[in-house]
């Protein structure tokens, strides 16, 4: 009878965050993450992705504007995910790719500004400088890992064969077609907390985002059939669904595990270990952070509670560096496009630098 019932409390647990996970603007977010994916799987020429992510670029150039991507790209762990998948297969060298993995969820301007209007700008900037950095460094480092196997790989015929360009629109046509794409993402992504730093006027949340969403998404449609054939059409969404039925099962698979975790270490549990300054507390608190799931801004509320509940002020930046920037989800899905061993390392990069991170601030702060 035991055993019955807490399989039936697992199941309820998966299944709420499930559905809680599949809300109509995190379902808008990710489509239009696969859609720019496959855009950029088909409609932007290899040569492009190549000047400035392929491993023949120079260092100062690809890293920043890899951070600089992850800046205005207001995208969580998840929704990063086909981008960045699609930059690898079109030759994207591992270094430039795996700072955009984790500059895109770490530095988004909305965070960073939602940070510092919650805890002040202290942890703001703090934040913002760590990931900044980190993103770099840890592409560096799986550049200085990986390198000489990654440039096999972008050298070799298979992917050679892979890589297609059926468009040679002018520059105007794709910025703006990707454009949108983006605004769109900004646009349903945004919290409506964030109406004072935008000046616009908060009327309830349908006619602010659904409403600029939907406008957005028939001036896309009307874009893509005055300026793209029908087969480019056909390819691109063709590319944009291979991509969800990689990613979307793990992305599903993943969220229902962060769930149950999230479910049997309660905040109260959690906080009892971290409230202090120790190497062991800021680690724990990375790791926990690095496999459970934090959508776009929810882990500042959720970082806020446990401090209120008494988890110090390292611990807490380690978590605002680790969560959003990795999840279960994350972790089989780079798995599954990088291999594991690529895999593990940035987990072990992202939680050691995030520990670290951490002590510093709450040597600096407390």
């Amino acid at each position: 009878m035991y055993i019955s019932g807490l399989l039936t409390y697992t199941l309820n647990i998966m299944m709420k965050t499930v559905l809680d996970y599949l809300s109509v603007n995190r379902l808008i977010a990710l489509t239009f993450a696969f859609l720019m994916a496959g855009g950029i799987s088909t409609m932007i020429n290899k040569e492009f992705i190549l000047k400035y992510f392929g491993p023949d670029t120079p260092k100062r150039i690809s890293y920043l504007v890899a951070a600089v991507s992850g800046c205005i790209l207001a995208v969580c762990s998840c929704t990063i995910l086909p981008l960045v998948t699609s930059l690898y297969k079109r030759g994207g060298s591992i270094g430039p790719v795996t700072t955009l993995l984790f500059s895109g969820p770490a530095i988004n301007i909305l965070a960073i500004f939602y940070s510092a209007a919650v805890f002040g700008w202290d942890i703001g900037f703090l934040r913002a400088l760590y990931a900044i950095t980190f993103s770099i460094i840890i592409g560096l480092a799986m550049e200085l890992f990986f390198g000489r196997e990654d440039r096999k790989r972008v050298e070799s015929k298979g992917i050679r064969r892979s890589v297609r360009s059926i468009t040679s629109k002018p520059w105007y046509q794709t910025l703006i077609f990707f454009l949108i794409q983006l605004l769109i993402l900004l646009t349903i992504t945004a919290s409506p907390k964030f109406a004072p730093f935008l000046n616009i006027p908060i009327y309830g949340e349908i006619l602010t985002k659904h409403v600029i969403t939907a406008i957005l998404i028939v001036v896309l449609i009307i874009v893509v059939k005055r300026w793209y054939k029908p087969e480019e059409i056909k390819s691109w969404l063709s590319e944009s669904y291979v991509l969800i039925k990689m990613i979307f099962p793990l992305l599903i698979i993943g969220v229902a595990i962060a769930g149950l975790i999230s479910a049997f270490l309660p905040p109260q549990y959690i906080s009892e270990y971290v409230g202090g300054n120790s190497i062991f507390s800021n680690f724990i608190t990375s790791l926990l952070g690095a496999l459970m799931y934090f959508a776009t801004l929810t882990e500042v509320p959720i970082v806020k509670a446990l401090m209120d509940l008494g988890m110090g002020v390292g611990p807490a930046m380690a978590l605002l560096l680790a969560g959003p920037s990795l999840s279960i989800p994350t972790v089989l899905t780079i798995s599954r496009v990088f291999g594991s061993k690529k895999a593990i390392t940035y987990l072990a990069l992202v939680v050691i630098l995030s520990t670290f991170a951490g002590y510093i601030t709450g040597i600096i702060l407390q």
